[in-house]
């Protein structure tokens, strides 16, 4: 890859960072029809990802005053109607299933308060021979997972150097629009790295692709999170284990819990704590 390339590259990111039509809501159409026309390379690969974490403050939930949560589908994704805003993998009014591999990061991606009651919950592979088809974001340059670069390079070595180049350079501007930090209250910003994925989730690659695996933008580690179309979630993933928290302080970006309860007993609908 030269070096123009890679400059024209670095220009385009720092592009995206400063973009904000949060004071002009109304430019969102004309963004609308360029993404419309935008075209790349989805290209994905299959891989096990056994378990993952997904963080629930019990107050965002309808009817509950920092109560005990006692529904599973509570802790799932949420229903579609109440997606009235942009999200990171969703449009207006689209539910897809965000969960991560690291309770900090889970953490800084929902910034409880202090007394807030949070819900861990614990899911895996209902078989282990589950595999998903998977969309990996990352910064082909600049990543620290190791892992997830040799996987990407495994499958795509057996094409030609020039298509090689494109799957990279196509990747690379996912990564730049998925990388972008959104300040609360101006989830319009959204708009970009939301339509690139329900491009990926719903509209190429035959609708095959099931999942988009993505660095967390609030943890400074960069660690992944994952986007999960909540079929492929219910028909591959079940609960292992539930845990009730309270943060009880917070402290130089870190966020502290104390353990209230633990369970493994549950049914298809209820939480028996």
């Amino acid at each position: 890859m030269d070096s123009e390339y890679l400059n024209s590259y670095n220009k385009l990111k720092s592009e995206i960072e400063k973009f904000d039509i949060s004071s002009s809501p109304e430019d969102e159409r004309k963004l609308l029809s360029e993404l419309n026309r935008l075209s790349f390379i989805a290209f994905g690969f299959t891989k096990i990802v056994p378990q993952f974490e997904r963080l629930t403050i019990n107050s965002s939930l309808p009817n509950n005053n920092n109560e005990t949560i006692t529904e599973i589908n509570f802790l799932k994704n949420p229903p579609p109607e109440s997606r009235t805003k942009y999200g990171r993998a969703n449009l207006k009014n689209q539910s897809v299933l965000y969960a991560t591999f690291c309770l900090p990061t889970a953490l800084n991606e929902n910034n409880p308060e202090i007394g807030d009651l949070v819900t861990i919950s614990k899911w895996g592979l209902k078989d282990i021979n589950f595999r998903l088809m998977v969309y990996p974001v990352f910064d082909f340059f600049n990543t620290n997972n190791i892992q997830l670069k040799n996987e990407f390079n495994n499958s795509i070595k057996n094409y030609s150097q020039n298509l090689k180049e494109i799957i990279i350079i196509d990747n690379c501007l996912i990564a730049s629009y998925f990388s972008k930090f959104v300040e609360r209250g101006k989830e319009i910003n959204y708009t970009l790295s939301a339509h690139i994925a329900d491009k990926i989730l719903n509209k190429m690659y035959n609708g095959k692709i099931e999942a988009i695996i993505y660095p967390s933008v609030k943890d400074r580690t960069r660690s992944d999170n994952i986007a999960l179309k909540p079929e492929i979630f219910n028909q591959k993933y079940h609960l292992l284990e539930v845990r009730e928290s309270r943060v009880i302080s917070k402290k130089e970006g870190r966020i502290f819990l104390k353990v209230i309860k633990t369970t493994t007993k549950f049914n298809t609908e209820y939480i028996r704590w």
